[in-house]
This record gives C-alpha cells, structure tokens and sequence, in this order.
C-alpha cells in the first residue's frame, strides 16, 4: 500500500497540534516562576488570608453582638457569660465529680449562637466575594501583601459571579466542611503547577504576586 505523499511545505494533522501548545500549557507559562504573573507564594497567601480573618472575625463580632442580638435577643450575651461560668466550674470540678453533665446553654442562647454562626458566614461571604468582584480581585489582606486573585480566562480581574463562587467556597471550606474540605483544597495545590487551591480551580481564578509582575514578558 503507498503511503500518502506530503506536499513540500505543509504540515501533518500530528506535527500541527504538536507545534501548538494547549491552553493549559500556555497559562502554566504566564503564571509560573518568571513569567509575566508568576503566581503568590502559599506563605504569602496563608499571611494576607489571616489579616483578613483577623479583620472580618473583628467586624463581625461587632456586627453579632452591638447591633444584631441586642435586637433579636436581648439577653444573649448575659446567658452566655452564665454559661461560659457554669463550662469553667464543670471543668474544674471534674476530678471530684467526673460523672457530672457539661452544661447545656439554654434554648434562647442556643438560637443566638445559631443566628451569630450565621452572620458571621453570610459576613465572610460578603467580604470575600465583594473584594474578589468590585476590587480586582483583592482584599485588605491581600493589598498588604500586594497579591491579588486574577481569572485564567481573562487575565483580569475576576468577574462577579466568580467572585461569589470563590467567597462561598471558601466560606464553606471553613464553617460547614472543615477541616476535610480544608485538606481537599490544600492537596489540589499538588494536582497542577499555578498553585490553585479547591476555590481557585472551581472559580477559575490563580493568585499573583504583583511585586514581580512583568506585562511586557514575552509570552
């Protein structure tokens, strides 16, 4: 059987996809080490994500318990200065009654406390997804650490809809699923070389570090 004659000059269907590369390799080189937007360091990110906590757990401590409780349950924070009270007098009297029940807190305040694990979610989300849509992909932790989150679609900032996608998944990552869900997004980290945690993958967003962002890089 002869074999099929190639015209001098022209390229087989093999050695065209072989001389271009996939998407995935041309993001893997935007968003590596040298690159134009070579990706933030888990160090730095770890950093700027517990300036944020530190600042959205402050918020919203203030938001539960000045303004939120004190109308939907005004004896909340007396009942739970009485039951942390009546934690520490169990624990301390364990060794001579061992057999002795861990107080329950009341019915009120446990519906305060459901009601304040709930504002303190929908609080995070916000943050999040608010930072991620309405300022290029950043936060006050991240500003301070100068790192933003971009989309591997655009190369910009992360549109609304992935800013909310990413906010709830972290979110959930730490009120509803950890720490297994906190495990599973920290091991996708070895899965692909843009160091995308579970939310990033998912939202179709990487984290840069500005400091070395280089827009005239050949890619």
């Amino acid at each position: 059987m002869s074999q099929p004659e190639h015209k001098p000059g022209t390229q087989s269907e093999q050695e065209r996809q072989t001389a271009t590369p996939s998407a995935g390799s041309l993001l893997d080189s935007v968003f590596c080490k040298g690159g134009p937007m070579p990706t933030a360091s888990i160090r730095l990110r770890a950093f700027a994500f517990l300036l944020d906590f530190i600042l959205i757990s402050a918020v919203a401590s203030i938001i539960i318990w000045k303004v939120a409780l004190p109308q939907s349950h005004p004896a909340a924070f007396s009942e739970l200065t009485e039951w942390t009270e009546a934690a520490i007098d169990w624990y301390g009297a364990r060794a001579a009654n061992p057999e002795a029940p861990f107080p329950e807190p009341s019915p009120n305040l446990a519906r305060a406390l459901a009601l304040a694990n709930e504002l303190q979610m929908l609080t995070f989300w916000l943050y999040f997804a608010l930072g991620e849509a309405f300022f290029s992909g950043s936060s006050l932790g991240k500003r301070i650490c100068r790192i933003r989150s971009v989309s591997t679609v655009t190369l910009g900032a992360p549109p609304l809809m992935a800013g909310i996608v990413r906010g709830g998944l972290k979110t959930l990552t730490l009120y509803l699923f950890f720490p297994l869900a906190m495990i599973a997004t920290l091991a996708a980290l070895f899965f692909n070389k843009r160091r995308q945690m579970g939310h990033d993958l998912m939202s179709r967003t990487v984290v840069i570090d500005e400091k070395f962002v280089n827009t005239s890089h050949p890619t």
